[in-house]
């Protein structure tokens, strides 16, 4: 024993000189080729190895590297990926130059497998964390979205804070029911449901009859809770061929957001700081009144008190611009946000804190969000990798009362008929007189009305990673992912007894409570297997399933003839309303999939899913969506040699998706009745169908993708067939069935057609100036292909949430866009059922964006965004209001027309007898969504100051919606009373303005 030991101490140092002759130690720094600062999270690996690790905060890399090693590769998403030969050197630095298309940046495109950009055969639009939020602070994540991806109609349906967004991805999927797409965060299928709280309802705005929720409650969809900060990516899958794998949510499309997560190195803390203010970007001003004005509104006695009103305010100097006096303030906003990640090869972490802070431009509304986010990775040994996620989020809304009204408590359709020299100002008890002109004193609206909305939220995700086997020509892994997303709102409304409005109702005073509480999950597994067929076709197989379930429970509570006083709660009133709803949803899922990749020079993709859910009329009948695509990378054969063109790639791609009928489409209800004292039940008029079919999507695409100089400037093109079947609408019977409707129906199919150009290119790349640029263009036509005609068949009907053909509705005929406007006057020559003139589309003729990013000099950056939206029309009720109130700015202005006696007849009387032609006006527009100005501290002038303690110290200046050019006559032409409508046809009546935001940014990075 003692000889073995003496034998084991001689031999360990020649045994430590062998290990180490075997590898030895590379070190080095990664930069920024724009700026010269260094680039943390830089993958470095050993080419042909699995043996490699990250760059830390400043950019520094140490690698122990084999003796037989020959290459270093560096890559990260955003930059191209550079291979430097190893030779005998200990240190190798390198600089990274962006990447203008991103080509070899891996993208997300199945459940379980991804796939470089340059093999990818759908045309996916991916959105970096620097598109996303290192321009400007949006308000939202969809909102920062705006004019970045081709193929999407996007825009901000109020301008109230906290936003509610309209996303649509290439056309019309659906006509009733969401038509926003699926958002997947980390793997979770996301909440972002768009429930509104009863604002509209008959008891506050009377928007809509009846006590429930409604569509014109101006409310906010909840991807609003999420902090945009925390996105490291976002891809978007715009159409059936790139979203099949996702099945029978993914008919409006998927966008698929990753997180930040840690990266191996040193630990890294970056903390940030915003300070900004907002003013309405346009108000539409008041026109001053006369005498001879008044005499075109009143008479007798009451024209009489409206001269001798006017006479006294003038006479005091007490005209005012109530307009002004109410969306004319000036809105402050905060943003700050704390983060710490870093690691090393088996853990990794990203912990980051954010809170935001953005008052409303009306006094009183505003928008604040909270949020903390813990993202972990871990490796245990060699085979098994674990990812956990947390995120939890506290949202705070007060969006005040706007929009369609019919009891005089909106702000802007109250506005529009207050008269500049009404006297309207609280006394100097703080008491508010009554308004003669409206339902209620505009002022005491903002100042005591309550629309508040807090939202609690747990987004909670997990991975897990099994590599079976791990061999160099194959391998076989076991993925699981999963996570749920708890969303819980809680509404307060109240309109105090003693306001205005309130007096003359039979039941004065209304508080309301409402509860929106969702809970999402999903779990998923795959085995995907990795494997080669001689040394030029690798393969990657995956079969797997997929199951989700959504649990809502909606509640409201309501009391009417409330007692004096606050606390403003619905159990203080003498009648009370209450309602639950509550559903519960599942899908289950298989897939399977196969990928083969021919050198990189031919990639195809088969794969297929079959769904089933309870929504369906059979909730056990699986649905097939199919998939299918083929890319070919021309300029990767053997005879290609036009070296300016270093990438010639060819796409086509097919793919199918569904989505299920609204909740309860299957039942008919049943309505609670008392006889004699005895509770029961009464059949509605409404039927259910148990026969619906889910709707379904089929698309195919094409396209061309090439590369100039090395990738120095990129083209994409892409073409599109999406068709759409079995859309599901409301049935109208007869009124001798008994019946109103049949609730659900598959009416018919429509198809959406579109061309998609991106072009992306780096014109000047020195020392001294980075200019990076891209410019998209896209367009898309929809048309109704085919009704139904068994087993009953489906006329022509009406479609949309207008309000009639004086001011424009859309029609579901063959032929035609539901999205297009019909209107007065009649026109004895329509081709269709609606005997209405046929105008424009709702849908834009074509958008563009123009993005540019310039680095001067490395440390200053100026980035701006334009975007085009060309026509595209909207039905707009708001300068209605105005000429009925006479406060239009132009409201005495010549028409052109003349009265019997000669006279002129004033624009305000000329318009408000005109046709729709009025209404359904062009929202088109230019607009500059956002612009920048960075300056980042020299490296020199830094280390000078703080050593090597800060890595990073950033200012700037920025704005979102700076400058609009638009014929549009509302406060912005993107708004709608309805929210996100399924076809795309808006409505603005009285909206809240849209704004105009001004930032300071501060960032350190240590």
């Amino acid at each position: 024993m003692k000889k073995l030991l003496i034998a084991s101490l001689l031999a360990a140092p020649l045994m430590v000189h062998e290990a180490a002759a075997q590898s030895r130690t590379i070190s080095g720094r990664v930069l920024d080729a724009s700026n010269g600062q260094g680039l943390p999270g830089v993958t470095v690996i050993v080419k042909g190895t699995t043996i490699g690790a990250s760059t830390d905060a400043n950019g520094a890399y140490t690698l122990s590297v084999p003796t037989s090693a020959t290459t270093l590769s560096f890559t990260s998403v955003g930059f191209r990926a550079v291979e430097k030969p190893i030779g005998d050197a200990s240190s190798i630095d390198v600089s990274l130059q962006t990447d203008t298309r991103q080509i070899e940046e891996v993208v997300v495109t199945g459940l379980a497998t991804s796939i470089k950009r340059s093999n990818l055969a759908n045309a996916i639009t991916t959105i970096s964390a620097k598109e996303l939020v290192g321009s400007t602070r949006p308000v939202t994540v969809d909102a920062a979205l705006s004019g970045k991806v081709v193929g999407a109609n996007i825009s901000q349906t109020s301008g109230a804070p906290g936003g509610g967004m309209s996303v649509q991805l290439r056309g019309i999927s659906t006509l009733n029911g969401s038509a926003q797409p699926l958002y997947v965060i980390d793997g979770v299928y996301a909440v972002n449901a768009d429930f509104g709280n009863g604002a509209g309802s008959a008891a506050f705005s009377g928007a809509a009859a009846g006590t429930g929720r409604t569509t014109q409650d101006n409310g906010i969809n909840r991807l609003a809770d999420l902090n945009p900060n925390d996105i490291e990516s976002i891809e978007v899958l715009k159409g059936p061929s790139a979203a099949a794998i996702y099945g029978t949510r993914a008919n409006n499309g998927v966008i698929v957001i990753r997180t930040k997560r840690g990266q191996a190195g040193k630990t890294r803390i970056s903390f940030n700081q915003d300070l900004g203010f907002a003013k309405a970007w346009r108000l539409l001003g008041k026109e001053d009144w006369t005498d001879a004005k008044l005499e075109q509104f009143y008479a007798g006695n009451r024209l009489a008190q409206e001269k001798a009103a006017l006479a006294s305010a003038q006479a005091s100097g007490r005209i005012y611009d109530y307009e002004k006096e109410v969306f004319g303030n000036t809105a402050f906003l905060r943003n700050t946000g704390l983060s710490v990640s870093g690691g090393n090869d088996r853990t990794r972490f990203y912990l980051a804190g954010a809170t935001s802070k953005e008052d409303g431009i009306v006094k009183r509304t505003g928008f604040e969000r909270h949020s903390l986010r813990l993202n972990v990775d871990h490796k245990i040994g060699q085979r098994v990798d674990i990812g956990l996620g947390g995120n939890y989020l506290n949202s705070v809304n007060r969006r005040g009362f706007a929009g369609n009204d019919n009891n005089g408590i909106s702000l802007g359709y109250n506005l529009a008929y207050t008269p500049s020299y009404a006297q309207l100002f609280p006394n100097e008890k703080g008491e508010f007189p009554d308004s003669p002109y409206t339902g209620d004193n505009p002022l005491a609206v903002v100042e005591r009305s309550i629309n508040e909305e807090s939202t609690n939220r747990f987004v909670q995700t997990g991975s897990l990673t099994v590599r079976i086997i791990d061999k160099e020509a194959t391998s076989l892994r076991f993925a699981v992912q999963g996570g749920v997303d708890y969303s819980a709102s809680e509404a307060l409304l109240a309109l105090p007894g003693d306001m205005q409005s309130q007096r003359a109702r039979p039941l004065p005073g209304v508080a309301r409570l409402a509860k929106n509480n969702f809970f999402n999950t999903n779990l998923q597994g795959f085995l995907i297997y990795d494997w080669k067929l001689g040394d030029a076709l690798n393969l990657t197989s995956q079969v797997g399933t997929v199951r989700l379930s959504q649990r809502q429970d909606l509640t409201y509570a309501q009391g009417q003839n409330l007692s004096p006083g606050p606390p403003y709660t619905p159990n203080r009133g003498t009648v009370t309303t209450q309602e639950t709803f509550l559903t519960q949803e599942a899908d289950v899922g298989f897939v399977a999939q196969q990928e083969a990749n021919f050198r990189d020079q031919v990639v195809a993709t088969a794969g297929i899913r079959f769904d089933k859910s309870n929504r369906n009329g059979d909730p056990d009948k699986y649905y097939a969506f199919p998939k299918a695509s083929l890319a070919v990378n021309v300029a990767k054969f053997d005879f290609w040699s036009v070296e300016p063109v270093n990438l010639v790639k060819l796409r086509v791609a097919y793919g199918a998706t569904g989505g299920p009928a609204f909740f309860n489409a299957l039942y008919s209800p049943l309505n609670p009745i008392s006889t004699g004292g005895r509770p029961g039940l009464l059949p509605s008029t409404l039927l259910g169908n148990p026969e619906v079919k889910p709707e379904s999507a089929t698309e195919l695409e094409a396209g061309l993708d090439m590369g100039f100089f090395d990738n120095r400037i990129g083209f994409e093109a892409t073409v599109y067939n999406k068709k759409v079947f079995d859309l599901i609408n409301t049935y109208g019977l007869a009124p001798g069935t008994g019946l109103t409707s049949i609730r659900a129906y598959n009416v018919g199919d429509l198809q959406n057609r579109g061309l998609e150009l991106a072009l992306n290119a780096n014109p000047v790349r020195t020392g001294i100036l980075n200019w990076t640029s891209s410019t998209q263009f896209w367009f898309n036509r929809t048309e109704v292909t085919k009704l139904n005609e068994t087993p009953l068949v489906v006329p022509p009907f009406n479609t949309g949430l207008g309000f009639g053909a004086t001011f424009g509705r859309n029609v579901f005929v063959v032929g035609e866009s539901p999205s297009r406007w019909y209107g007065t006057p009649n026109d004895p020559n329509s081709p269709n059922f609606s005997g209405l003139t046929r105008y424009e589309e709702a849908q834009p003729t074509f958008q563009m964006s123009f993005l540019n990013s310039l680095t001067i000099a490395k440390n200053l950056e100026l980035s701006f965004l334009f975007h085009w939206k060309k026509d595209g029309y909207t039905s707009n009720l708001s300068r209605l209001l105005k000429d009925e109130g006479g406060t239009t700015e132009d409201w005495s202005g010549d028409s052109g027309q003349r009265n019997d006696d000669g006279t002129v007849v004033p624009n305000g009387i000329y318009r408000a007898g005109l046709t729709a032609r009025e209404f359904i006006q062009n929202s088109g527009y230019v607009r500059l969504r956002e612009a920048s100005l960075y300056y980042s501290l020299p490296a020199s002038f830094r280390t000078s100051l703080f050593k090597d303690y800060v890595s990073n110290i950033r200012v700037g200046v920025s704005g979102n919606n700076l400058l609009t050019w638009t014929d549009y006559v509302g406060y912005d032409p993107e708004v709608s009373n309805f929210g996100a409508v399924s076809n795309l046809a808006q409505v603005d009546v009285a909206s809240y303005p849209n704004t105009r935001r001004i930032f300071f940014h501060f960032g350190i990075d240590f």
